[in-house]
């Protein structure tokens, strides 16, 4: 696939299939840290990021891949999060869903092994009210699978800065966790 998908993704045109594999990745991944019975799968939690989107902007502009692929994992992040609450209502204050924070950041605390996804994004909500780019690197590194690289390159900024985003939006995260708890 050419660097530049940004004229079919603007044109409306179908999605090419190895951008749309690379979308069914990052829900696996982020179904893959869910327990419990949601009954979305990675391609239904594709498909209602993409619903999701469409309503909000029915003509969106993307400015390259990473824009797109960031974007999808923001909805889909959202669109996760929403079942999860529907799934608690249901239950009426039920189990919360929990996920790991492994493979985050070398070297973890043992008490964050697991936390509550609706307190990440909670996290998340008060991170983007103190910087929006530390919460746009912790959202892509968590929710989007992204690497260093795909970040950096997806913000446009290098490596070393992700790492020291990443270091800063997780110490945030911690703490607000740790509050919370």
């Amino acid at each position: 696939m050419s660097d530049d998908i940004t004229e079919v993704l603007n044109a409306g045109g179908e999605l090419p299939a190895d951008l749309y594999a690379v979308l069914r990745r990052v829900a696996q991944q982020q179904l893959a840290r869910q327990r419990g019975a949601l009954t979305l799968n990675a391609t239904a939690l594709v498909n209602e990021a993409w619903i999701k989107l469409s309503a909000s902007d029915p003509d969106p502009r993307w400015d390259s891949r990473q824009h797109y692929l960031a974007t999808m994992a923001r909805v889909m992040r959202h669109v996760l999060i929403d079942a999860i609450r529907q799934r608690q209502a249901d239950r009426r204050g039920g189990d919360w869903e929990r996920v790991t924070l492994e493979g985050l950041e070398h070297g973890q605390d043992e008490a964050l092994e697991q936390v509550d996804l609706i307190a990440i994004d909670q996290a998340l909500a008060r991170l983007r009210a103190f910087d929006p780019r530390l919460e746009q690197v912790f959202e892509l590194r968590f929710f989007g699978g992204c690497t260093r690289e795909e970040i950096a390159a997806a913000l446009g900024m290098s490596t070393a800065t992700v790492e020291r985003d990443l270091r800063a939006a997780r110490a945030f995260v911690i703490a607000q966790w740790q509050g919370a708890a």
